[in-house]
């Protein structure tokens, strides 16, 4: 489904009045319903860009822990995709016992 014809941003789009101002201390009010479909709340942080036609382009930004950043690695994520197809296709076992999984260890 493209972006237009989504219902939400659909109406958006229809609506005449698409503009925001800017008030003191260049503060912008962002429309709840742009909000709600992009899933941002108050106090979450947007990116900003600016093309080289000069459109302002704001995006939600995900910000995760310090302590979680290897997760979000490449290379980690890369070897879950990995896992998650071995365990689809049935590559991978679960140890019954204790001593299965020692055994198991010791093969590596």
């Amino acid at each position: 489904m493209k972006t237009t014809e989504h219902p939400l941003i659909s109406s958006i789009l229809r609506k005449k009045i698409k503009k925001i101002t800017v008030r003191t201390r260049n503060q912008i009010t962002i429309p709840r319903e742009y909000t709600e479909y992009v899933n941002v709340v108050e106090g979450e942080e947007l990116r900003y860009e600016i093309t080289d036609d000069g459109a302002l382009i704001l995006r939600p930004v995900i910000t995760v822990p310090k302590d979680q950043a290897w997760f979000w690695t490449e290379k980690w994520q890369a070897e879950e995709r990995e896992v998650d197809e071995e365990i689809k296709t049935g590559q991978t076992s679960s140890p019954r016992t204790a001593e299965d999984f020692i055994n198991d260890l010791k093969k590596l």
